[in-house]
């Protein structure tokens, strides 16, 4: 890989975890959203405590 392609290559990998990111955040109840845009200024640092903190309880529906 020539050093040409190496911006475009990790710039498509860190959008790539934000994305997988603001995923998995909707399953342990998060907001996809702000974990999206969380990740992607933040990079894999967010996507590490996204996975070491607990999930959020469910809401009770009345």
């Amino acid at each position: 890989m020539t050093v040409e392609y190496l911006g475009t290559v990790v710039s498509a990998m860190w959008l790539t975890v934000a994305i997988l990111a603001g995923g998995f955040a909707r399953t342990r109840n998060r907001s996809a959203w702000a974990w999206f845009l969380l990740t992607l200024l933040l990079g894999p640092i967010a996507a590490f405590l996204l996975v070491v903190w607990p999930p959020l309880p469910r809401a009770q529906r009345p």
